[in-house]
């Protein structure tokens, strides 16, 4: 049964005994190791967590079943498993090593993905468009780094309506890699 949520943001309400909810939800861990390392593969088994990209699709194939919302060059989604329905065709897919890996712990927005931007700075996208309505839209994000003795740092910020900046700094305040492990994000839009 589809989630319903309310229109007027008052809690409580029911529609034939079930809960209506006063926002849609994207909660995760989050964990970037590495650098910027773009790689393009053609075959073989996905990484849970990962965000791909399908840069060259060819008629057939099938990753609808691990994530994708359509089987189209040109969409971005996060691997929520390992193998596709078909890849027998040659569909190109690219993802970057240096992105967060995802560990998804509740979805109802939709298509949410990550991207390496440079050092320190990933970007959080929302597909389709403009899905991250401004003024009803707030985003959290938790804790970073392992080390409590030298205190990192991790900002969550709006970047227009489809998308979301992170980015982590080390105990110096410079801009690091390597900073997000299983760290929380959290992000809200109100109806």
């Amino acid at each position: 049964m589809a989630t319903k949520y309310i229109v007027n943001n008052v809690s409580g309400q029911t529609i034939n005994g079930e809960l209506l909810q006063p926002y849609k939800v994207y909660t995760a861990l989050l964990t970037q190791t590495g650098g910027d390392d773009p790689q393009t593969i053609s075959a073989g088994a996905l990484v849970v967590g990962v965000t791909y990209e399908i840069t060259n699709y060819q008629s057939g194939d099938d990753f609808t079943n691990i994530g994708a919302p359509l089987n189209e060059t040109g969409i971005k989604f996060v691997a929520t498993g390992t193998s596709p329905n078909v890849w027998t065709n040659n569909s190109e897919l690219s993802y970057n090593n240096g992105a967060p890996v995802v560990t998804v712990l509740e979805n109802t927005i939709g298509n949410i993905n990550f991207q390496y931007s440079y050092i320190g700075n990933y970007t959080v996208n929302c597909e389709p468009n403009n899905f991250f309505l401004v003024g009803k839209t707030i985003g959290f994000i938790g804790s970073v780094g392992d080390d409590p003795s030298a205190p990192s740092y991790g900002y969550l910020r709006a970047n227009g309506p489809d998308r979301f900046i992170i980015l982590t700094q080390d105990s110096t305040l410079v801009d690091a890699d390597a900073m997000l492990l299983n760290t929380p994000i959290e992000i809200r839009v109100y109806n």
